[in-house]
């Protein structure tokens, strides 16, 4: 094959080009996302019901539904809260179902779960969307005074922004907070008595003069014409003018506005809003569509607002604020930073190692290639650059350089050994002494990475991409090596005067040296190398444990929890009070907040807030250093209103959320069926939370204690007079559930005909009672006459687990390891609360998918080696030299513990992703020992003999290997920007693996290989 390659120079030089071009082209249209999308695939389902308490939603919506949909094939888990008015049912399905399917197989059960509900209900699926779905915040806001909140929704939002954003590719829904304009019908109760109007008239007078009709076709001279009957309210004037009743006495109608007043307003009942510095604004979340790149939709939908600007009238403000792909930009440019900073420290290190310009040129241009590559792979594979995948690029920046330079270090080696020989031939030798050991290197490494791919769920999208586009990258170096490097060499490398550069003369001297003591002192060094092995297992147990360290966002989201029976204008003030807080800080940019839901919002009520906090860069933090710091202070200040705040981040509460279908760092869930029980044990549970070390924000989930107005007809007096139940609970309906009676049309525009209850019979049920309604036999009946009124408590919340009821604690962490504070937790929970039987306790959260990782590595690291122990046997034919080479990986992982503990980092999955890169790294520089040794050997050299001058031949490419891994990580370990904090963990492991490994190779190995072979014989 190489003798092939160096005969068509002139082609391989074709196909550098042509990688070259592809490659950059590549880079340039490769997508660019924050990190991967870790969402499982699940589809959610919504169902409104306005007037419905929680009880009966779960009873009647929420159950029916869950009972059809745990039949549909790969459905893994079905969780569910009902809410007063709304049933949330999220549905997941077995990893690698495509999602599209998955929609299908539920769209198809629908209509039987539609069947199986009582008559008005309609289940809808939520938007084909993911957890970090939403990419971009913007605001309408009035600046002229001339529009109202409900115009700038319901005009200018709904009917002109809304249609233009959602035609941009990638939009897959957008979520609408705000009043919604309607024609509010205020009816006096006094009149209706006076003229003997009962609400079923005002009804039925709505419903039949305020309609369109189809009327067919008529055939006449002027043509084939449409017949259209057009009785649409067009104007406030034609809706006042409506006859209620005809007044028999007076021979005159009696109008609507006779009994009534008319004025724009809202739509009643609303149960979301979404505030900004201090007040109210119409707020909008755009919602991308599963598999979508953020950055592209962002960058389309951003260029779209700038066109819709153009278009608004005077006075209304579209403002920005927020989009994924600031994090996006910030998070990939911090990896890029490391990438390419790596690629220039790597090179000088090689130049000044490699003591010959050719060479180090030679060497040097072997990692743009291999980068380019895999730019070019990864296009063709659709996977983007983000965090994880660009990240695994800057971890092995160093070692994609190994195999060009061992081949570049043998070719000049030889070259200035044979000066007088034949360029061509030399060249050939060269590479063929070395490549097979580069090769089974290459192999190996790739397949100490295979363990990760085992990973399921989040850890699995996360690191998955790591892993596959580092042995990307790793086997683009070798192709490099193979091909490009022996051309290059061919036309560019030069004997030089002597082998090795000044400073490698020196290196090797004190090598020699050191080997020969090493030899003297072998028992002493193998001694103290195991003994570092035990008690860096020691520090091991001593290093707290994690999922991954949390990412910095550039925001804080704070979330409120109120009491269930506040009122939408309460929890407005609420979320308004924490924005003026948190705007005293100079550090703050904005502040804006979501109360409650949209119209197509998640499960949440008016008792719930998130406040986004957007923040400053952190080095023009002042009055506080940390995020946490600034937390602090922040609760601090807020600790006179009348919630519970807990503090986070945007994306992390979304993948939290995704984890345990919860938006809090730990989930603490019990499952049973009595909600009183449950609450019972759930306090209990809150309490050992809260007096645990390194647990915050600790809250319980309040699921009773929401107030409901129950309104019972009387049958006997309701039988007497001849009044229907209908007739009487329509008031319920239309008065205080504000369902629409009709809509009002403005040019093409429609908008909602509500009833609203005269401002005097708010405030108070007594009031409520006093309500006027019918006239029979001459006597007036008021509502308190015929319904009986109660206020009782009922559930608030109610949620549900593969059919099963749970309560809920919730807890953040601060100080602590999340893993200790679990293990904690579970002891004392079990030893300080005995659960009935058919209860029981688990735990959601990060840690979860940290303990599913950690299992899969158990199982499938030693898999790993054991097929690394037979690549080596294939490549030595030796069982007792495979052995001496895999005695380098459980001691190369001394100073990865040691680096891990001296850092302060937690043992999480980029750490041990980091040792499963030290396996490999130990194993490459092994291999290429070794088998210099035996090279040696078949020249009938000595033992120690051979063992020295393979050690001496070897040790500038290892150095060389060794320095440009440990150099090409310290950007990352330096690095201080977003995104860096996911990858420090396990750079830390690698240099200090590196240093140790490295120690490993060039003294014990050959010690240890001396000491083999002369008791067991070659």
């Amino acid at each position: 094959m190489f003798r092939f390659i160096l005969k068509n120079r002139l082609l391989v030089l074709i196909l550098l080009g042509v990688v070259i071009f592809y490659g950059v082209k590549s880079f340039r249209e490769l997508p660019i996302d924050a990190f991967p999308d870790p969402t499982p695939v699940q589809v959610n389902i919504y169902t409104e019901a306005p007037g419905l308490s929680a009880e009966e939603v779960e009873t009647l919506i929420t159950i029916p539904i869950e009972s059809v949909m745990n039949g549909i094939k790969d459905v893994t888990l079905v969780r569910s809260v009902s809410l007063p008015g709304l049933s949330y049912i999220s549905v997941y399905f077995k990893e690698g179902t495509d999602v599209y399917f998955a929609r299908r197989l539920v769209m198809e059960k629908l209509p039987d779960a539609t069947a199986r509900l009582p008559e008005g209900y309609v289940p809808v699926m939520g938007p084909n969307s993911t957890g970090l779905g939403n990419i971009l915040l913007y605001a309408i806001k009035d600046t002229s005074g001339k529009y109202s909140l409900e115009e700038l929704k319901s005009i200018y939002q709904r009917w002109i922004i809304r249609p233009l954003i959602m035609s941009v590719g990638g939009v897959e829904e957008i979520v609408q907070f705000g009043p919604e304009l309607s024609y509010l019908i205020i009816p006096d109760p006094d009149k209706f008595l006076y003229y003997g109007i009962t609400f079923e008239d005002l009804l039925e007078a709505l419903k039949k003069n305020n309609l369109i009709v189809e009327g067919g076709f008529y055939i006449s001279n002027e043509g084939d014409l449409v017949v259209r009957g057009l009785g649409r309210i067009t104007s406030i004037q034609e809706l006042l003018n409506i006859p209620v009743k005809f007044d028999e006495e007076t021979g005159s109608p009696i109008l609507l506005k006779d009994i009534a007043t008319v004025k724009k307003g809202e739509v009643p009942n609303r149960r979301g809003a979404f505030t900004m510095n201090g007040e109210e604004v119409q707020g909008n979340i755009v919602v991308k569509r599963i598999s979508e790149n953020t950055k592209i939709v962002v960058d389309k939908v951003k260029k779209k607002l700038e066109e819709i600007r153009e278009i608004l009238p005077e006075g209304i403000k579209l403002e920005l604020l927020y989009d994924q792909a600031y994090l996006t930009e910030k998070a990939v440019s911090t990896i890029q930073k490391a990438l390419f900073s790596g690629m220039i420290l790597v090179a000088l290190i090689t130049a000044f190692l490699m003591g010959n310009i050719r060479a180090s040129l030679i060497v040097i241009s072997s990692l743009p290639l291999t980068l380019l590559i895999a730019f070019i792979v990864m296009r063709e594979m659709g996977i983007t650059g983000n965090l994880m995948s660009l990240g695994g690029l800057a971890i092995g920046i160093g070692m994609f350089v190994d195999s060009s330079v061992v081949i570049v270090e043998n070719i000049y080696r030889h070259l200035s050994e044979r000066k007088e020989g034949f360029k061509f031939s030399i060249i050939l030798d060269s590479i063929k002494e070395v490549w097979r050991p580069i090769l089974f290197s290459v192999l190996v490494i790739s397949i100490v990475f295979t363990p990760i791919f085992v990973f399921e769920s989040i850890e699995g999208k996360f690191f998955k991409p790591l892993a596959l586009t580092l042995i990307i990258a790793l086997l683009s170096s070798l192709f490099v090596a193979y091909v490009f490097i022996p051309v290059l060499s061919y036309y560019f490398l030069k004997p030089g005067r002597t082998a090795y550069s000044p400073l490698m003369n020196v290196a090797l001297k004190v090598y020699d040296k050191v080997l020969d003591l090493s030899f003297k002192l072998r028992i002493p060094i193998i001694a103290f190398t195991f003994i570092s092995f035990v008690f860096s297992l020691f520090l091991l147990t001593r290093t707290g444990t994690e999922f991954m360290p949390e990412l910095e966002e550039g925001a804080v989201l704070v979330k409120a929890f109120l009491d269930p029976n506040v009122s939408l204008e309460e929890g407005k003030r609420i979320a308004t009070a924490i924005e003026r807080e948190a705007m005293k800080f100079p550090e703050v940019i904005r502040a804006y907040s979501t109360v409650g839901r949209a119209e197509k919002g998640e499960p949440a009520d008016v008792n719930y807030i998130e406040t986004w906090i957007i923040m400053k860069p952190p080095q023009e933090w002042k009055s506080f250093r940390t995020r946490e710091e600034f937390n602090d202070i922040l609760r601090e200040r807020l600790s006179w209103l009348p919630a519970s705040l807990s503090f986070t981040q945007p994306i992390k509460m979304r993948i939290d959320e995704l984890l345990s279908g919860v938006r809090a760092d730990i989930a603490i869930k019990v499952f049973g069926t009595d909600p009183e029980k449950l609450n019972e044990i759930a306090d209990k549970v809150k309490e050992i939370v809260k007096n645990t070390r390194g647990a915050v924000d600790v809250e319980k989930e309040i699921q009773a204690g929401r107030l409901q107005l129950k309104a019972y007809p009387k049958e006997e007096v309701l039988s007497r007079y001849g009044i229907t139940k209908e007739e009487v609970l329509n008031v319920v309906r239309y008065m205080l559930g504000g369902r629409s009676v009709g809509y009002f049309q403005q040019d093409t525009l429609l908008f909602p005909i509500t009833l609203k209850l005269p401002e005097e019979f708010n405030g108070d049920v007594e009031k409520l009672k006093e309500i006027p309604l019918f006239e029979r036999e001459g006597r007036i009946f008021r509502l308190g006459e015929l319904l009986e009124l109660k206020v009782e408590p009922g559930l608030f919340i109610i949620r549900r687990e593969n059919n099963v009821r749970y309560a809920l604690v919730m807890a953040n962490v601060e100080g602590r390891d999340i893993g200790s504070l679990i293990e904690e937790l579970r002891e004392k929970i079990k030893k300080e609360i005995k659960l009935p039987e058919g209860y029981f306790i688990t735990f959601g959260g990060q840690f979860e998918s940290q303990e599913r990782a950690m299992k899969k590595l158990y199982i499938a690291v030693p898999l790993a080696i054991f097929f690394i122990f037979i690549l080596l046997y294939l490549n030595f034919n030796s069982v007792k030299d495979a052995l001496i080479v895999m005695l380098n990986v459980p001691f190369a992982i001394i100073g990865g513990v040691i680096a891990l503990y001296l850092s302060g980092f937690n043992l999480s999955v980029p750490s041990a992703i980091g040792f499963i890169a030290i396996f490999g790294i130990a194993t490459l520089n092994g291999v290429v020992l070794v088998s210099y040794i035996k090279l040696m050997l078949q020249e009938e050299l000595e033992l120690r003999e051979a063992i020295k001058k393979a050690s001496m031949l070897r040790l500038r490419p290892i150095l060389i290997t060794a320095i440009t891994t440990f150099i090409g990580l310290i950007p990352l370990l330096v690095i201080t920007d977003i995104g860096s904090e996911v990858q420090k963990p396990l750079a830390t492991v690698v240099v200090g693996g590196i240093i140790t490994s490295t120690f490993l190779t060039l003294l014990v190995i050959p010690t240890v290989y001396e000491l083999v072979q002369r008791r067991f014989g070659r």
